[in-house]
């Protein structure tokens, strides 16, 4: 008899597992609490025009998942070239950073301060020994408080809703290319040869958004003979000693219960410990409730004219702008548009139920377009319409002690030997897309493997304290 696995989530992570079960003829059933497939990866049609929910593009380091992506996207698969830019007082700077550019840029006044609180930085480094416990540690003690103060410290609050003291440096490793200012020195002064590390620039994307790569992944899932229930939202989880026996979810308001063999989990993981019965998680409920996520809104914008700028992203550092990075669809697919015509997507960060969250869309249309005029982007006259979309779990806020309470929740479910989580979410970790894709697939084979013990390989996938994609396969 078939093993039962049920996978909680249909984002990239869970769509990946039960991809990779389903050509191995195993009973897979996806758990999706949304209409469609896709999670944090879906795309939005409109009167032509396309939307992702956020900024998405296909690279990795890992070479067989690229084939395979390849080879079910067929010539549906684009090739892309990625371009982007900082706006920071009425200037444009390259994205990633550029010491040149900033030099160039920058008065005479900020480059002096720049380079003073970069060696003051250095100095108290050596001298007290200061370590990187916080996000604005790790920048400071690279590149000193006038480049963090003007780049890093106002974007990286408004993202995240709390002060990058207390967010932890954790996460920066992987996320942060600037080089610092030494090496820039050495580079300048030709005393160092090499490239430097940066992020990558071709990319793959699929002509109709990124969620075309997840409807054709779950359309394989289901001519393999996998099930996808779609509405359907994990309310609890029914267990055995040390085993999970079985789900229960809503459906269009009827509850419902599905047996399963093994269980493979991407929904949120503070979510999943408080599915299961209150009498077995009174000593780690705490630590769920701990773990947050940030909630991003997207303004969605049709334009009467043919572009914007030849920009993929635009970040917007500065604190008095609602939103953190301005997207123009069709530079990843001219797919994204009619053709003559073209689009923004703003990404405007906030928490579920605030002002911002409820917010009127006109409202935040008006605002929003006041911001874009005053940073050189007027489209007042241009707009042919609008609506925005939103996501409750964008961004885990990574916390000074987030690590110490998700651990609580791996302890807590280590113990059910029949259960593993991952992905986004399900890890509490901010990976890329094709991370994701990963841990589903090292989940899944795992499983076939009947080797659960390694639960925490997969959940520690790509945590290497190195730039991600630095040696990514691009296009």
């Amino acid at each position: 008899m078939k093993k039962k696995i049920l996978v909680l989530g249909g984002g990239p992570c869970g769509l990946s597992a039960a991809w990779e079960l389903s050509k191995y003829g195993y009973d897979v059933t996806v758990i999706e609490k949304e209409a469609k497939v896709g999670g944090l990866c879906i795309t939005n049609e409109y009167k032509g025009y396309r939307f992702d929910l956020g900024g998405h593009r296909f690279i990795s380091k890992n070479k067989e998942l690229v084939e395979n992506v390849c080879r079910i996207m067929g010539d549906e698969l684009l090739t892309s070239h990625r371009k982007s830019v900082i706006l920071l007082k009425g200037k444009t700077f390259d994205y990633p950073l550029s010491a040149r550019d900033i030099f160039l840029k920058m008065d005479l006044w900020t480059n002096v301060k720049a380079f003073t609180s970069y060696l003051i930085a250095v100095f108290t480094k050596i001298v007290f020994r200061k370590k990187d416990m916080s996000f604005e540690d790790w920048i400071v003690n690279r590149f000193g408080l006038t480049l963090y103060n003007l780049f890093f410290g106002p974007y990286t609050e408004k993202l995240w809703g709390i002060s990058p003291k207390l967010i932890s440096s954790d996460w920066a490793s992987q996320r942060i290319s600037l080089l610092n200012l030494k090496d820039v020195l050495f580079r300048l002064l030709k005393l160092k040869k090499g490239t430097p590390r940066t992020y990558a620039k071709g990319y793959f994307y699929p002509k109709k958004g990124i969620g075309q790569m997840f409807d054709i992944m779950s359309e394989e899932i289901t001519r393999m003979g996998g099930k996808i229930v779609l509405n359907a939202e994990v309310s609890g989880i029914n267990v055995n000693n040390n085993v999970v026996e079985s789900v229960c979810y809503v459906q269009r308001g009827v509850t419902r219960s599905i047996d399963c063999d093994t269980i493979i989990s991407t929904i949120p993981l503070s979510g999943l410990v408080k599915a299961f019965p209150g009498r077995l998680t009174e000593n780690v409920i705490n630590h769920a409730s701990v773990l947050k996520f940030r909630a991003v809104r997207f303004l969605n914008i049709l334009v009467d004219q043919s572009d914007i700028s030849d920009n993929t992203w635009m970040y917007v550092s500065e604190g008095k702008y609602i939103m953190t990075r301005i997207q123009e669809p069709r530079r990843r697919s001219p797919f994204s548009a009619p053709e003559g015509k073209t689009s923004v997507m703003l990404e405007i960060p906030c928490n579920e139920n605030d002002e911002t969250w409820s917010c009127p869309e006109e409202t935040l249309l008006k605002r929003c377009l006041a911001d874009l005029k005053e940073l050189g982007i007027d489209i007042q006259d241009k707009v042919t319409g609008y609506f925005t979309t939103s996501v409750t779990h964008g961004y885990p806020v990574y916390s000074l002690d987030y690590s110490m309470h998700r651990q609580k929740l791996f302890d807590f479910l280590a113990c059910y030997e029949n259960l593993i989580t991952c992905g986004r979410q399900g890890t509490f970790r901010y990976i890329f897309m094709d991370t994701a894709m990963e841990m589903g697939i090292a989940a899944a084979q795992t499983l076939m493997l009947d080797n659960l013990c390694k639960k925490e390989d997969v959940q520690s996938m790509r945590s290497e304290k190195e730039l991600l994609e630095t040696s990514s396969i691009t296009a």
